[in-house]
Protein backbone atom coordinates (compact mmCIF):
# COMPACT_ATOMS: atom_id res chain seq x y z
CA UNK A 1 0.00 0.00 0.00
CA UNK A 2 1.41 3.42 -0.96
CA UNK A 3 0.97 5.43 2.42
CA UNK A 4 3.82 7.09 3.85
CA UNK A 5 3.38 8.31 7.23
CA UNK A 6 4.99 11.46 9.17
CA UNK A 7 4.69 12.50 12.56
CA UNK A 8 2.89 16.00 12.49
CA UNK A 9 5.35 19.25 12.98
CA UNK A 10 4.80 22.25 15.30
CA UNK A 11 3.58 24.41 12.29
CA UNK A 12 0.85 21.91 11.42
CA UNK A 13 -0.03 21.82 15.46
CA UNK A 14 -0.03 25.75 15.48
CA UNK A 15 -2.55 25.23 12.30
CA UNK A 16 -4.72 23.55 13.91
CA UNK A 17 -5.22 25.76 16.54
CA UNK A 18 -5.30 28.61 14.46
CA UNK A 19 -8.02 26.98 12.18
CA UNK A 20 -10.02 26.16 15.39
CA UNK A 21 -10.52 29.70 16.06
CA UNK A 22 -11.69 29.99 12.66
CA UNK A 23 -14.10 27.65 12.72
CA UNK A 24 -15.66 28.88 15.95
CA UNK A 25 -16.66 31.74 14.02
CA UNK A 26 -18.07 29.95 11.57
CA UNK A 27 -22.07 29.09 12.35
CA UNK A 28 -23.92 29.54 15.74
CA UNK A 29 -21.96 27.99 18.27
CA UNK A 30 -23.68 24.41 20.03
CA UNK A 31 -23.68 23.27 23.61
CA UNK A 32 -22.70 20.11 22.64
CA UNK A 33 -20.06 19.85 20.02
CA UNK A 34 -20.05 16.19 19.64
CA UNK A 35 -21.67 14.77 16.15
CA UNK A 36 -25.55 14.80 16.29
CA UNK A 37 -27.81 12.79 14.70
CA UNK A 38 -29.84 16.08 13.47
CA UNK A 39 -29.93 19.43 14.18
CA UNK A 40 -32.66 20.80 16.33
CA UNK A 41 -35.51 22.25 14.31
CA UNK A 42 -38.92 21.92 14.07
CA UNK A 43 -39.24 21.66 10.41
CA UNK A 44 -38.20 18.25 9.42
CA UNK A 45 -39.41 15.82 6.30
CA UNK A 46 -41.73 12.71 6.14
CA UNK A 47 -39.96 9.59 7.20
CA UNK A 48 -41.25 7.95 3.49
CA UNK A 49 -39.18 11.18 1.84
CA UNK A 50 -36.48 10.10 4.24
CA UNK A 51 -36.50 6.60 3.03
CA UNK A 52 -36.76 6.90 -0.32
CA UNK A 53 -34.05 8.73 -0.57
CA UNK A 54 -31.64 6.77 1.78
CA UNK A 55 -32.83 3.91 -1.02
CA UNK A 56 -30.91 5.94 -3.79
CA UNK A 57 -28.32 7.42 -1.85
CA UNK A 58 -26.92 4.16 -0.74
CA UNK A 59 -26.01 3.63 -4.26
CA UNK A 60 -23.86 6.50 -5.35
CA UNK A 61 -20.62 5.51 -3.70
CA UNK A 62 -18.71 8.34 -1.46
CA UNK A 63 -15.90 9.76 -2.87
CA UNK A 64 -12.86 7.77 -1.38
CA UNK A 65 -14.22 4.72 -2.87
CA UNK A 66 -13.42 5.61 -6.01
CA UNK A 67 -10.14 7.89 -5.32
CA UNK A 68 -8.84 5.69 -2.76
CA UNK A 69 -7.85 3.07 -5.54
CA UNK A 70 -5.06 5.93 -6.25
CA UNK A 71 -2.89 4.99 -3.57
CA UNK A 72 -3.61 1.44 -3.71
CA UNK A 73 -2.12 1.61 -7.70
CA UNK A 74 0.83 3.69 -6.68
CA UNK A 75 0.15 6.92 -8.22
CA UNK A 76 1.37 10.21 -6.59
CA UNK A 77 0.07 12.74 -4.71
CA UNK A 78 -0.31 15.92 -7.42
CA UNK A 79 -1.97 18.73 -6.10
CA UNK A 80 -2.74 20.37 -9.01
CA UNK A 81 -5.69 17.46 -9.91
CA UNK A 82 -7.49 19.10 -6.56
CA UNK A 83 -10.13 22.05 -6.91
CA UNK A 84 -7.85 24.99 -5.56
CA UNK A 85 -9.36 25.37 -1.90
CA UNK A 86 -9.14 29.37 -2.95
CA UNK A 87 -12.18 29.38 -4.90
CA UNK A 88 -13.81 28.61 -1.86
CA UNK A 89 -14.03 32.67 -1.12
CA UNK A 90 -16.02 32.75 -4.34
CA UNK A 91 -18.67 30.85 -4.05
CA UNK A 92 -21.88 32.73 -3.35
CA UNK A 93 -25.09 31.30 -4.79
CA UNK A 94 -26.59 27.85 -2.75
CA UNK A 95 -25.98 26.29 -5.42
CA UNK A 96 -21.63 26.67 -5.54
CA UNK A 97 -21.87 26.44 -2.05
CA UNK A 98 -23.38 22.88 -1.60
CA UNK A 99 -21.41 21.32 -4.61
CA UNK A 100 -18.18 23.14 -3.73
CA UNK A 101 -18.59 21.26 -0.44
CA UNK A 102 -18.40 17.89 -1.74
CA UNK A 103 -16.48 18.84 -4.35
CA UNK A 104 -13.91 19.95 -1.25
CA UNK A 105 -14.99 16.75 0.73
CA UNK A 106 -13.28 14.75 -1.73
CA UNK A 107 -10.42 16.68 -2.40
CA UNK A 108 -9.77 16.47 2.09
CA UNK A 109 -10.00 12.75 1.01
CA UNK A 110 -7.09 12.69 -1.49
CA UNK A 111 -4.76 15.06 0.81
CA UNK A 112 -5.17 13.28 4.12
CA UNK A 113 -4.99 9.59 2.20
CA UNK A 114 -1.25 11.34 0.88
CA UNK A 115 -0.33 12.43 4.49
CA UNK A 116 -0.47 16.00 3.32
CA UNK A 117 -1.81 18.22 6.70
CA UNK A 118 -1.15 21.52 5.02
CA UNK A 119 -3.44 20.96 2.17
CA UNK A 120 -5.61 18.73 4.34
CA UNK A 121 -6.29 22.16 6.71
CA UNK A 122 -6.82 24.11 3.57
CA UNK A 123 -9.59 21.74 2.42
CA UNK A 124 -11.12 21.46 5.91
CA UNK A 125 -10.94 25.40 6.60
CA UNK A 126 -13.03 25.83 3.25
CA UNK A 127 -15.50 23.07 3.84
CA UNK A 128 -16.25 24.45 7.65
CA UNK A 129 -17.20 28.03 6.49
CA UNK A 130 -19.34 26.38 3.60
CA UNK A 131 -20.95 23.96 6.04
CA UNK A 132 -21.83 27.51 8.08
CA UNK A 133 -23.02 29.24 4.78
CA UNK A 134 -25.24 26.59 4.52
CA UNK A 135 -26.83 26.20 7.77
CA UNK A 136 -24.94 22.65 9.12
CA UNK A 137 -21.95 24.04 10.73
CA UNK A 138 -22.12 20.95 13.43
CA UNK A 139 -21.26 18.55 11.49
CA UNK A 140 -17.94 20.70 11.11
CA UNK A 141 -17.38 21.94 14.70
CA UNK A 142 -14.34 22.92 16.44
CA UNK A 143 -14.00 20.13 18.36
CA UNK A 144 -14.23 17.74 15.40
CA UNK A 145 -11.62 19.46 13.07
CA UNK A 146 -9.33 19.55 15.69
CA UNK A 147 -9.61 15.49 16.14
CA UNK A 148 -9.89 14.76 12.30
CA UNK A 149 -6.54 16.86 11.99
CA UNK A 150 -5.09 14.45 14.30
CA UNK A 151 -6.15 11.29 12.89
CA UNK A 152 -4.59 12.08 9.49
CA UNK A 153 -1.55 9.94 10.21
CA UNK A 154 -3.83 7.25 10.47
CA UNK A 155 -5.90 7.21 7.01
CA UNK A 156 -8.52 4.91 7.72
CA UNK A 157 -9.64 6.48 10.90
CA UNK A 158 -9.26 9.97 9.18
CA UNK A 159 -12.03 8.36 6.52
CA UNK A 160 -14.37 7.11 8.17
CA UNK A 161 -14.54 10.48 10.59
CA UNK A 162 -14.98 12.48 7.42
CA UNK A 163 -17.55 9.73 5.86
CA UNK A 164 -19.97 10.32 9.13
CA UNK A 165 -19.15 13.77 8.90
CA UNK A 166 -20.79 14.43 5.63
CA UNK A 167 -23.82 12.05 6.45
CA UNK A 168 -24.46 14.06 9.62
CA UNK A 169 -24.33 17.09 7.27
CA UNK A 170 -26.67 15.18 4.87
CA UNK A 171 -29.17 14.21 7.56
CA UNK A 172 -29.25 17.73 8.93
CA UNK A 173 -29.65 19.12 5.48
CA UNK A 174 -33.01 16.86 4.98
CA UNK A 175 -34.03 17.36 8.79
CA UNK A 176 -34.91 20.53 7.13
CA UNK A 177 -36.53 20.07 4.00
CA UNK A 178 -33.39 20.77 2.11
CA UNK A 179 -32.95 17.27 0.34
CA UNK A 180 -32.74 19.33 -2.59
CA UNK A 181 -29.77 20.64 -1.38
CA UNK A 182 -28.02 17.25 -0.13
CA UNK A 183 -28.15 16.40 -3.88
CA UNK A 184 -25.90 18.93 -5.27
CA UNK A 185 -23.76 17.93 -1.94
CA UNK A 186 -23.40 14.56 -3.17
CA UNK A 187 -22.77 15.45 -6.56
CA UNK A 188 -20.23 17.51 -6.06
CA UNK A 189 -18.36 15.22 -4.27
CA UNK A 190 -19.10 12.05 -6.95
CA UNK A 191 -17.87 14.28 -10.34
CA UNK A 192 -14.54 15.48 -8.33
CA UNK A 193 -13.60 11.84 -7.05
CA UNK A 194 -13.94 11.09 -10.73
CA UNK A 195 -11.93 13.95 -11.67
CA UNK A 196 -9.31 13.14 -9.93
CA UNK A 197 -9.42 9.59 -10.34
CA UNK A 198 -9.20 9.91 -14.26
CA UNK A 199 -6.47 12.65 -13.91
CA UNK A 200 -4.20 10.69 -11.76
CA UNK A 201 -4.92 7.85 -14.00
CA UNK A 202 -3.97 9.69 -17.16
CA UNK A 203 -0.13 9.79 -15.99
CA UNK A 204 0.37 6.70 -17.39
CA UNK A 205 -2.53 4.83 -18.48
CA UNK A 206 -1.42 1.73 -19.77
CA UNK A 207 0.78 0.85 -16.59
CA UNK A 208 -0.10 -2.16 -15.54
CA UNK A 209 -0.69 -1.41 -11.91
CA UNK A 210 -3.82 0.83 -12.67
CA UNK A 211 -5.02 -2.03 -15.14
CA UNK A 212 -7.95 -2.53 -12.09
CA UNK A 213 -8.66 1.26 -11.67
CA UNK A 214 -11.05 1.28 -15.26
CA UNK A 215 -12.94 -1.23 -13.76
CA UNK A 216 -13.35 0.91 -10.57
CA UNK A 217 -14.07 4.22 -12.65
CA UNK A 218 -16.88 1.97 -14.90
CA UNK A 219 -18.60 1.02 -11.42
CA UNK A 220 -18.36 4.62 -10.20
CA UNK A 221 -20.07 5.94 -13.69
CA UNK A 222 -22.76 3.38 -13.52
CA UNK A 223 -24.36 4.63 -10.14
CA UNK A 224 -24.81 8.34 -12.59
CA UNK A 225 -27.80 6.85 -13.35
CA UNK A 226 -28.85 6.89 -9.55
CA UNK A 227 -28.02 11.12 -9.20
CA UNK A 228 -30.36 11.62 -12.27
CA UNK A 229 -33.09 9.78 -10.48
CA UNK A 230 -32.19 11.79 -6.90
CA UNK A 231 -32.14 15.14 -8.91
CA UNK A 232 -35.66 14.21 -10.98
CA UNK A 233 -37.12 13.60 -7.65
CA UNK A 234 -36.46 17.25 -6.75
CA UNK A 235 -36.57 18.67 -10.06
CA UNK A 236 -38.76 21.42 -9.02
CA UNK A 237 -36.04 23.04 -6.96
CA UNK A 238 -34.65 25.23 -9.23
CA UNK A 239 -30.79 24.15 -8.27
CA UNK A 240 -31.56 20.39 -8.88
CA UNK A 241 -33.02 21.67 -12.93
CA UNK A 242 -29.92 23.94 -13.14
CA UNK A 243 -27.70 21.00 -12.15
CA UNK A 244 -29.80 18.95 -14.62
CA UNK A 245 -29.00 20.96 -17.36
CA UNK A 246 -25.17 21.08 -16.51
CA UNK A 247 -24.99 17.31 -16.34
CA UNK A 248 -26.49 16.58 -19.42
CA UNK A 249 -23.79 17.04 -22.08
CA UNK A 250 -21.94 14.31 -20.00
CA UNK A 251 -25.05 12.01 -19.65
CA UNK A 252 -24.18 9.74 -23.14
CA UNK A 253 -21.27 9.35 -21.90
CA UNK A 254 -20.63 8.61 -18.68
CA UNK A 255 -23.52 5.79 -19.02
CA UNK A 256 -21.69 4.59 -21.67
CA UNK A 257 -18.83 4.02 -19.72
CA UNK A 258 -20.82 2.54 -16.80
CA UNK A 259 -22.12 0.04 -18.65
CA UNK A 260 -18.50 -1.31 -20.00
CA UNK A 261 -16.89 -2.93 -17.40
CA UNK A 262 -13.81 -3.72 -19.41
CA UNK A 263 -13.44 -0.37 -20.60
CA UNK A 264 -9.48 0.44 -20.82
CA UNK A 265 -6.97 3.37 -22.02
CA UNK A 266 -8.59 3.90 -25.46
CA UNK A 267 -11.45 5.01 -23.82
CA UNK A 268 -9.89 7.39 -21.64
CA UNK A 269 -9.39 10.55 -23.41
CA UNK A 270 -13.40 10.76 -24.49
CA UNK A 271 -14.49 10.16 -20.49
CA UNK A 272 -11.54 12.79 -19.21
CA UNK A 273 -12.40 15.50 -21.78
CA UNK A 274 -15.82 14.74 -20.72
CA UNK A 275 -15.45 15.06 -17.09
CA UNK A 276 -13.21 17.76 -17.20
CA UNK A 277 -15.58 20.22 -18.93
CA UNK A 278 -18.18 18.70 -16.27
CA UNK A 279 -16.26 19.78 -13.68
CA UNK A 280 -15.51 23.06 -14.65
CA UNK A 281 -18.96 23.29 -15.19
CA UNK A 282 -20.54 23.05 -12.09
CA UNK A 283 -17.66 24.47 -9.88
CA UNK A 284 -17.30 27.70 -11.88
Amino acid sequence: MFRKFFPINLPFVAGIAAASFLFSSCGSKEEDSTLKDVEVTTDTVSSEVRVNFDLVRVNIPKPAELTGKLTAAKINYNKSFLLPSGKGGGFSSNYQKAIGMGAFGADLGIAAAYNQPQDALEYLTQISKLAGDLGISSAFDPEFAKQLLLSISKPDTFQIMLDKAFEKAERNLQSNQRVATTVLLVTGGWVESLYITIEGLNINPTDPKVKSVYFDISTHCHSFKYIFELLDAYKSNADCTKLIQDLEPAKAILTSAGNNPKMGPDALPKIRETVAALRNKITS
